[in-house]
């Protein structure tokens, strides 16, 4: 259905904020579905968002979203998804360095921080949908957001390093093992969640990481471009994700 493209924003940023919060998907595609109808008629009266609502888009979205219930057992898949999706990635990229020894600080702290972030993402997005903000802007927060995981996991290991015994080890055998599981945990999110971004980014990251690792610059170069890759490597993903999603819906409402 054809509306103008300040319904379509806020359609957009209503979903987000209301997956963000928590929300089902499917009750989200209902509610976006029959507001998208009535904005379509009210646009032929010469009406808008705010006729139609009459609130401002944040009250509006804070009044749906404590309409609807929280769906406790969609937080927790997406949660596991999240966890599984960045384990795999790390592990992969230690079968890669042939380096599968992981102290308890390490096991344990990795998925903890994983929840942290997956939170920190979600707030990210819930405010970036509640306030119309410059591309500029968003694409600074999200830069930096992109830095986050690469500090606070490189912080867990490095306090693996420092304080903990291995506590599990894997051999040859466990190193291919492992990378072919990671590789299909990671292919399998991808085609679950339907976007690129969980096989792009190991490509991404680990391809460049393997070659700069094999020059002759100092150690304190070659960690320098890695540190680099990671956030870098993050946002080409999310970027290719992104406009892939973007080109489906543009398809379906065409």
């Amino acid at each position: 259905m054809n509306v103008s493209k300040e319904s379509r924003d806020f359609l957009d940023r209503l979903s987000i904020y209301l997956f963000t919060s928590g929300k089902n998907e499917k009750e989200i595609r209902e509610i976006t579905g029959e507001l998208e109808d009535h904005l379509h008629e009210a646009e032929k009266k010469g009406k808008g968002v705010e006729d139609i609502t009459g609130l401002t888009a944040k009250q509006y979205m804070d009044q749906i979203a404590k309409e609807m219930p929280f769906d406790k057992m969609g937080v927790f898949k997406y949660a596991l998804v999240l966890i599984f999706g960045s384990i795999a990635f790390y592990v992969m990229g230690d079968a890669i360095n042939g380096t599968m020894n992981y102290s308890w600080i390490i096991i344990i702290g990795l998925p903890v921080m994983t929840l942290l972030y997956g939170v920190m993402v979600a707030r990210l997005f819930k405010y970036t949908a509640e306030k119309v903000l410059s591309k500029k802007k968003e694409f600074t927060l999200l830069m930096l957001m992109g830095g986050v995981p690469l500090a606070g996991m490189g912080g867990v290991v490095l306090l693996g390093l420092f304080i903990g015994d291995t506590a599990v080890s894997f051999g040859t055998t466990g190193r291919v093992v492992g990378f072919v599981l990671c590789a299909l945990i990671l292919i399998g999110i991808s085609i679950w969640s339907k976007t690129l971004i969980m096989i792009f980014l190991p490509i991404v990251v680990f391809v460049p990481q393997y070659f700069i690792e094999r020059t002759s610059w100092s150690e304190e170069t070659q960690l320098m471009m890695i540190g680099m890759i990671y956030p870098i490597g993050f946002m080409i993903s999310l970027g290719i994700s992104l406009l892939q999603i973007w080109l489906k819906e543009r398809k379906q409402t065409a």
